[in-house]
């Protein structure tokens, strides 16, 4: 009787350790992917933003109040960018 469930206990552990390094291999290919991923999203991001930022800054190509350092420094301290 001992010796059915010392099989089966055994047949278990061995499917374990078969299953094991397979599911670190699935594990590791599915973190590199998602990390590529956020990468990715990042990049992504950061190039929407500069192209906001250079948006923004040909809206105020021409500005007048921009020519001279004076007008220039009080643009920035009332407006920003």
């Amino acid at each position: 009787m001992f010796n059915i469930f010392g099989r089966v206990k055994d047949l278990i552990l061995a499917g374990f350790a078969i299953a094991l390094p397979i599911l670190y291999i699935i594990g590791r290919t599915q973190g590199k992917a998602a990390e590529k991923n956020k990468i990715l999203k990042d990049e992504l991001k950061t190039k929407e933003k500069v192209s906001k930022f250079y948006k923004k800054m040909a809206e105020h190509e021409d500005d007048p109040s921009t020519n001279d350092k004076r007008n220039f420094s009080k643009r920035l301290r009332d407006k920003g960018l």
